[in-house]
């Protein structure tokens, strides 16, 4: 099984990553079973082994790859020399990926963590329509206020439409300055 969880919501995002896990099954077993690897370090061969090792007394085992995607996401100007080799380097090692994860071992469950990718990224297109693909863009407005309602509800609290109002606008500066 593949997952993409990417976008600039983190905190939804390690929600969602937090529920796959308790999906798996028994969590001390899957800690076992768990392997996270940083992308600006893996190679294809690095994620062949860690996919195709045999679960520990368990029927999966779960492979988290953060920025993988975030690898392939087209980059602006640069010399054209350069730009052509690097091109080249990258579609090679893009379809190498993207043959590899289509081909993911039953017992395997591999998450791709990523933050901000475009449409143009090769190998999100390439693996979009074979993975369960969810996106996490940072809220805003009126979403960011249903989502403060809802998730003060979800704790057993209540808030006044004033304070919903008031942290929209902190959180909504805060991020304007970060950004």
């Amino acid at each position: 099984m593949l997952y993409i969880l990417w976008g600039e919501d983190d905190f939804s995002l390690r929600q969602s990553l937090e529920e796959i896990k308790r999906g798996i099954g028994d969590q001390a077993i899957l800690a076992a079973n768990t392997s996270i690897l940083d992308s600006q370090q893996v190679t294809l061969d690095q994620l062949r082994t860690v996919c195709e090792t045999v679960p520990f007394l368990a029927e999966r085992r779960l492979v988290i790859v953060k920025g993988l995607l975030e690898r392939f996401e087209p980059r602006s100007k640069s010399s054209p020399r350069k730009k052509t080799t690097r091109v080249t380097n990258q579609q090679d090692e893009y379809k190498s990926l993207g043959s590899y994860i289509s081909k993911l071992p039953d017992s395997t469950v591999l998450v791709l963590v990523d933050g901000r990718i475009t449409s143009k990224n090769p190998l999100f297109r390439e693996l979009s329509n074979k993975a369960e693909v969810k996106p996490f863009p940072l809220l805003r407005g009126a979403n960011l206020r249903q989502w403060i309602q809802r998730r003060v509800t979800e704790e057993g609290g209540s808030i006044s439409p004033q304070a919903v109002d008031l942290l929209t606008k902190l959180v909504g500066s805060d991020l304007w300055i970060m950004s």
